[in-house]
């Protein structure tokens, strides 16, 4: 693999390369951890140092669940961020071939998944990549999302930086604010502040492949300031930022408007 990678489409997201030696964190919505050279591993329980680790190639962590990854020296990953208002969550975990209290292991189609990700990694065209990959884990939109939600979730993607208070994101719904955080969380299965938090360091991490400084991308993203979007990243990425723009990390895309909800 050339590199380490990155890339979006719709609200969903991809992150080829080192996994960074990881911290526990949790990320505000599910993943699917690839790991695509050797076996890695998972704590079972990242709060108890007993509970051991289990090896994996594939594994599904569902959206705010701690979790603690380790990967061998030199050994790639691919990290798959669902798309938190469409059944991607749930037909990933139906796919699950075992699992374990905090985690689901072995994606039904694991080996073909590696072969399509290492193609990837090696340089393969990312929309061909990208179509095989949706077919692959049967990736679809949810089939009768909420309208209101939905509207929300467009203007998050739309304008990450503006301010997007929980008052003023009700009331574009014509919610109350408690119904409004209710709904929210069982439409997408992530807390409101939780998934405004992801959709400003999407911002943020595009802004910075496109040459803006951690700071100024920051700033753009609706972050209060660089340590701000600093500490929230490492919290939910278990890394901080600065060691992907270190790296200088290139990303593919679709068009704009499909880096939105439609």
């Amino acid at each position: 693999m050339t590199g380490t990678k990155l890339y979006f489409w719709r609200a969903r997201g991809l992150y080829l390369g080192q996994p960074f030696g990881l911290r526990p964190h949790r990320n505000a919505v599910a993943v699917l951890c690839v790991s695509l050279d050797l076996p890695a591993r998972l704590a079972r329980n990242p709060l108890r140092s007993t509970a051991g680790y289990v090896p994996f190639r594939s594994a599904l962590i569902p959206p705010n669940t701690l979790h603690h990854l380790c990967s061998p020296d030199g050994n790639r990953m691919a990290f798959f961020y669902v798309d938190a208002l469409s059944d991607d969550c749930r037909r990933l975990q139906a796919a699950m071939r075992s699992r374990e209290p905090r985690f689901g292991l072995g994606h039904a189609v694991e080996p073909d998944l590696i072969r399509t990700l290492l193609a990837l990694a090696s340089g393969r065209h990312w929309p061909d990549a990208r179509e095989e990959l949706s077919a692959m884990l049967d990736l679809a939109g949810s089939p009768n999302p909420d309208a209101r939600i939905a509207a929300a979730l467009d203007r998050l993607h739309a304008s990450p930086g503006d301010d997007h208070s929980l008052a003023s994101t009700a009331r574009g719904a014509r919610l109350s604010p408690s119904h409004f955080l209710h709904l929210f969380k069982l439409e997408t299965g992530v807390p409101f502040r939780r998934y405004r938090i992801w959709v400003r360091m999407g911002a943020a991490l595009k802004a910075v492949r496109a040459g803006r400084s951690l700071t100024e991308a920051a700033h753009d993203a609706g972050f209060s300031s660089s340590a701000h979007f600093s500490s929230a990243f490492t919290e939910m990425f278990g890394l901080p930022p600065s060691r992907l723009a270190e790296r200088k990390v290139p990303a593919g895309a679709d068009n704009d408007a499909d880096l939105h909800r439609r």
